[in-house]
């Protein structure tokens, strides 16, 4: 049975499933940008140009309106996030992953935010210098694909 090919009935049916269906995921937490498959948030602690390996600590992004992680983690929203966020980092754990050839670098664009701007690696890699995160780091086939600076309130 071919549904696209249907009576205009049935493509009313299929819009409304769609409505009642998005309607009932409404009140679902809305997902985190590191919910990406792939994408994580670090701090570069180390580029190895040798190696054109990162050196990575992931981190983890709270912000106050993250009520259960708080409670779950034990954290105190005053003490613990003052500015009403903090980078949770549990493990300390750092790791080093490959580089592309063809990896995307971008920078927060301090003129305007929700444009970040595209770098090339060196000029990545003398702002590194200076700023080690938080970073988005998104990885495919373990390499490293796209780098990018998170915007920081």
């Amino acid at each position: 049975m071919n549904l696209f090919k249907k009576s205009g009935w049935s493509m009313v049916v299929l819009v409304m499933l769609g409505i009642i269906l998005l309607g009932a995921c409404s009140e679902e937490e809305t997902p985190k940008e590191t919910d990406t498959p792939g994408k994580q948030l670090a701090i570069i602690k180390n580029y190895e140009l040798s190696t054109r390996n990162l050196v990575l600590d992931e981190v983890e992004w709270i912000e106050e309106s993250d009520k259960d992680r708080i409670k779950e983690l034990g954290l105190d929203v005053e003490k613990d996030l003052p500015t009403g966020f903090v980078m949770y980092n549990e493990t300390k754990e750092e790791s080093s992953m490959k580089v592309a050839e063809d990896a995307e670098f971008l920078l927060v664009n301090q003129e305007n935010p929700s444009e970040p701007r595209v770098v090339d690696e060196k000029e990545f890699i003398t702002y590194l210098l200076g700023v080690k995160g938080p970073y988005y780091v998104t990885v495919e086939d373990d390499v490293i694909v796209k780098v990018e600076e998170k915007y920081m309130p």
